[in-house]
């Protein structure tokens, strides 16, 4: 596939991004970095107080800042909205900047629910490789008592249910009961990431699929969370329709879009008991195994 190809998958230039630096020449710097790479809807910020500002006003699809900020910490400002109700979308993705690259740091920044770490200068293709990550892969958002963020697990096998093994392991995400209003806003987002995601997804471009694919998963993880059966069956639905089709290249993206629209209202109609929703659920799931069979 061509590399023009590729891009019209994803559009940099359709993404907003806000960018706390305070210094005028790194904020020009980067700045000058993400047009290259093709981001355009750039909006910056000099202090944690205007970032803040800026995420309610531009609901950014990623946050890069430096974390030393004039009037806090770029990991104390994160640590507060992840947890506060001061910005649109908490489980935003953040990318942190800094020339103090100190383990302590990237440490302190991890624990504040940052994604990605970068110290300065920042190259062209560093700044690239983070900005995919977040975009392209995002991690599943865990809300526990100790710790709020991204999944910290790079590599994650969704039926494992042994310990954890590393120190930093957040443990409130096996023990930790869940926050249904924030699952519910999770998988909202997920519904509306997926339902963006299909309405231009080349079925050949196996990234692409599999970029719906990893949505799906995570979409159908947050309705375990939420232990409702009407939207585990519905998110489950979708993710094995994708995993049947995906590599033949077979998808259809207003499946896709109708399973959204379906777990949507679910969502509205929050009765955990009423029969009417697992019938929708049911009925998704006999549309997704005649499309299966269609495929085969």
């Amino acid at each position: 596939m061509s590399q023009m190809d590729k891009k019209k998958k994803f559009n940099p230039a359709e993404t907003p991004i806000v960018l706390g630096e305070p210094q005028n020449y790194a904020r020009a710097m980067i700045s000058e970095v993400l047009r290259n790479l093709g981001y355009q809807r750039v909006f910056p910020a000099t202090n944690a107080a205007e970032i803040v500002e800026a995420m309610n006003v531009w609901h950014p699809h990623v946050v890069i800042m430096e974390n030393l900020l004039p009037d806090m910490q770029g990991t104390q400002l994160v640590h507060q909205f992840r947890r506060e109700d001061i910005v649109p979308n908490r489980g935003c993705p953040v990318i942190m900047v800094t020339s103090d690259p100190r383990l302590e740091t990237v440490k302190n920044a991890r624990m504040a629910g940052v994604d990605e770490f970068a110290a300065k200068p920042i190259s062209h293709s560093i700044i690239k490789v983070r900005l995919d990550e977040v975009l392209m892969r995002p991690r599943p958002f865990i809300v526990g008592k100790n710790y709020v963020g991204p999944c910290r697990r790079r590599k994650r096998n969704i039926d494992y249910k042994g310990s954890l093994k590393r120190l930093s392991d957040p443990v409130d995400m096996v023990t930790e009961k869940p926050d249904l209003t924030m699952n519910h806003k999770m998988l909202v987002q997920c519904a509306e990431r997926l339902s963006d995601i299909a309405k231009s997804i080349d079925p050949k471009d196996r990234g692409s699929v599999r970029t719906l694919y990893n949505c799906a998963n995570e979409a159908s993880d947050i309705a375990k969370r939420i232990q409702d059966d009407a939207l585990e069956l519905a998110t489950s639905c979708v993710t094995r329709y994708i995993e049947g089709v995906g590599a033949s290249g077979a998808l259809q993206s207003d499946v896709v879009t109708a399973h959204m629209n379906a777990i949507r209202t679910l969502l509205k109609h929050s009765d955990k008991q009423s029969s009417d929703r697992l019938q929708i659920a049911m009925g998704l799931e006999k549309i997704i195994q005649r499309k299966l069979r269609e495929a085969a």
